[in-house]
């Protein structure tokens, strides 16, 4: 990327040199019951536009849509492409539907779920005269004072912890790795990034959103390591991949890991993942 580099999820928006978004309107048969008629519906799926791709394919990601198209065909061949595999395209995304039904919407409540270091926290909320957040075994502990919002303060509180936790398991992290390595930061500290996993700058200093340490810590690692490579190729080229290869032998499935739960981690909605892959692509 130009200007900068950042480990974002996977978004419909890209901002990747030679790519190009659109969006394409169909309107397709619904299936209905006898007693009742067909009716048209109108999707509008969002189209990937890259000089590299040379063929159609249609990826379904946390239940969204999206289109991958070379940069120059036509909409009409496009069009076409989607209206056959709309059978295809109804049956992945009931099943990613169900999949995402079963992450509850997050409220920061007593007896939800959250993570650390992708391990299940039920989290705890009680009155008391201060606010604090600390973890004993497998609950995270969370108080609030008596005249708070109920929503509000807890989270606030929580999130201050997973910066806290965060922090400190950057400090042990880089620790170990500037004794050993010679790619050397300048600086690290954790952000609440809305959007994407990290930031390197061009002075060498690197950012993580506190989002990341609900992901396992082998998907952590990984993208600390990638943040880390771009001290030396600011960039997304082969030599960079290379690189991040030299540190990182299961950098692949991390990034599919992330493809494949990061936007409900990311999202402030949910902030959590379920195990199923809620991946498909159709070529």
């Amino acid at each position: 990327m130009s200007g900068h580099a950042l480990y974002s999820c996977y978004m419909l928006i890209c901002q990747k040199k030679g790519l190009m978004i659109a969006q394409i309107n169909l309107v397709c048969n619904v299936s209905a019951p006898d007693n009742e008629t067909k009716k048209a519906m109108s999707a509008i799926y969002p189209i990937q536009r890259s000089k590299r791709r040379r063929t159609v394919a249609i990826k379904i990601s946390q239940g969204e849509v999206i289109v991958q198209a070379p940069l120059h065909l036509s909409e009409t061949r496009i069009r076409s492409f989607v209206q056959r595999k709309q059978a295809w395209i109804d049956k992945h995304l009931q099943q990613q539907q169900q999949h995402l039904a079963k992450l509850s919407p997050r409220y920061w409540q007593a007896g939800e779920r959250l993570r650390w270091l992708g391990e299940p926290l039920t989290l705890e909320v009680q009155q008391a005269s201060r606010k604090s957040c600390k973890r004993e075994g497998q609950q995270l502990l969370a108080t609030r004072t008596p005249r708070a919002n109920p929503e509000r303060e807890p989270r606030g509180v929580i999130i201050a912890w997973y910066k806290q936790q965060a922090q400190a398991w950057l400090d042990a992290f880089f620790a170990q790795w500037c004794r050993r390595e010679t790619l050397q930061p300048q600086g690290w500290q954790v952000k609440s990034f809305s959007s994407k996993w990290g930031h390197c700058t061009r002075k060498g200093e690197l950012s993580f959103s506190w989002k990341l340490w609900l992901a396992p810590e082998w998907v952590v690692r990984n993208v600390v390591i990638h943040e880390l490579c771009h001290l030396q190729e600011f960039n997304h080229s082969a030599a960079f991949w290379a690189l991040v290869a030299q540190h990182s032998s299961d950098y692949q499935a991390a990034e599919k890991w992330l493809r494949q739960h990061g936007m409900t981690v990311l999202n402030e909605t949910y902030l959590d993942y379920h195990e199923d892959d809620l991946t498909a692509t159709c070529r």
